[in-house]
């Protein structure tokens, strides 16, 4: 059988993204096959590993205000559908604040099961969107006939409930985020922190992953452990903003950008700890990798308590309504009070860190149901079950 799944992009930088990749990367493709509706280009390389398991792309343009309002984007997911509709027993969305358009599309051109997969649990990160998130996923619902979240955080998010919904882990390989040694000693002088103290973060460069909370924390945490780095992966619309932080706070040579990489899991090995500051997550995939890694989680309160998959995650609060890009020095009182929460919690676990002690981690996580081989089994029976409901 095969499912179409849409999805914003297919790349590195995104944690739907390498959640999906993971499943597919591991899925029965006898059993089951996924095509794709993607509204960003898609590189060569995916492009080829789609091509080599027989899978399809459909790019169909960019998603933004301009093509949902002249009606390009439906134009384009209509021909797709009228086309391609019949080869799918299920449509699988991530994307639910345009599912009144896919979704819809979907149901007249006879995609019997339809699934959402809420992914977030909350709508946006300012108020226009977050409104505008609201009424659109609330009209997309309608042509839904199937429910998915990454936890139930996110699913009482978009469905107020988590009645009747199928919670699927963002699993991982956990093998291949499992701590070896002479990985972190390979990855340490390759990024010349040897004998450092490394802060670490993977995230898209947006207001929703909080960096700059991650720069005043950091810029007060070098202050009283000069021997420490910040190592920060991936890219995105903030990136050079954060960059000219930095250089006014005078950490240019404290604070590594590495940008997108394909190698996440050898970085992590290179960690200390990992930080995740964000105003809102689902589950966030990043943080299972890290645990995975043996990593401490340092993470936000506004992140699903759900995440806390082994003891190595600690939760601290945020102050999410700073004004974006403040100076670490103009920071009001509350947020200076969470900034040394955080400030204080990474000297403890630099005091307390046991290197040796983290390649148990991987099988802790991986009995919690993370493990991308056996996940992956039960997303095939999920998948299987809806289209034999189907022809019965």
């Amino acid at each position: 059988m095969r499912v179409l799944q849409v999805i914003d992009d297919m790349g590195l930088n995104s944690g739907v993204s390498s959640m999906l990749l993971n499943y597919y990367r591991y899925i029965d493709h006898d059993k089951v096959n996924f095509d794709f509706m993607v509204y960003n280009t898609v590189s060569d390389d995916v492009k080829e590993y789609c091509k080599r398991n027989h899978s399809r792309i459909y790019e169909v343009g960019p998603l933004s205000g301009k093509t949902v309002l002249n009606g390009t984007l439906y134009k384009k997911v209509e021909g797709v559908m009228k086309r391609y509709a019949k080869k799918y027993d299920v449509i699988h969305g991530h994307e639910s604040n345009t599912a009144f358009i896919y979704m819809k599309l979907a149901k007249k051109y006879g995609i019997n099961h339809r699934i959402i997969h809420s992914h977030n649990a909350k709508g946006a990160d300012g108020m226009v969107k977050k409104v505008r998130n609201f009424i659109l996923n609330h009209y997309g619902l309608k042509y839904v006939t199937d429910y998915c979240a990454c936890s139930k955080k996110a699913a009482k998010y978009l469905y107020g409930t988590t009645n009747h919904v199928n919670i699927i882990n963002n699993a991982i390989d956990i093998n291949k985020f499992q701590f070896q040694p002479e990985v972190r000693n390979r990855m340490r002088k390759k990024l010349g922190v040897e004998d450092m103290f490394v802060v670490g973060h993977v995230g898209r460069f947006a207001p929703q992953k909080n960096h700059e909370y991650i720069i005043d924390v950091f810029w007060k945490f070098h202050q009283k452990v000069q021997n420490s780095k910040l190592v920060l992966i991936g890219d995105g619309e903030l990136m050079e903003a954060i960059k000219q932080k930095v250089h006014v706070l005078h950490l240019d040579d404290a604070v590594l950008f590495e940008g997108v990489q394909n190698n996440v899991h050898e970085y992590m090995q290179a960690m200390d700890v990992f930080v995740l500051p964000s105003m809102y997550e689902g589950l966030p995939v990043v943080c299972v990798e890290a645990q995975a890694a043996g990593l401490t989680c340092v993470v936000s309160k506004e992140v699903t308590r759900e995440i806390k998959i082994t003891k190595n995650v600690k939760f601290i609060g945020i102050d999410n309504k700073c004004p974006v890009l403040r100076s670490a020095v103009q920071s009001n009182q509350k947020n200076q009070k969470d900034i040394n929460d955080w400030v204080q919690t990474l000297i403890k676990i630099r005091e307390k860190k046991n290197v040796d002690s983290r390649k148990l981690c991987a099988d802790k996580v991986a009995k919690k149901g993370f493990d991308i081989r056996e996940q992956s089994k039960k997303l095939e029976n999920y998948y299987i079950k809806l289209s034999n409901h189907m022809k019965c």
